[in-house]
């Protein structure tokens, strides 16, 4: 991992300012997403099925 961020760093600033963009992109409505996203996971950790395997899981 340190080698990845030296490397990064040693990068073209410009370039590495593009590639954000880039990454960043459609990502203007993050919070509600990540609202929607938590909503949904939280549903499914609720679930029987979820319920059932933790309790297998933890049963060894």
């Amino acid at each position: 991992m340190e080698a990845l961020a030296g490397k990064l760093a040693g990068s073209n600033p410009e370039a590495m300012m593009e590639l954000k963009k880039n990454v960043w992109a459609g990502t203007e409505g993050w919070d509600a997403l990540l609202k929607e996203r938590a909503g949904i996971s939280g549903r499914l950790v609720l679930s029987d099925f979820t319920r059932q395997a933790i309790a297998k899981f933890k049963a060894g």
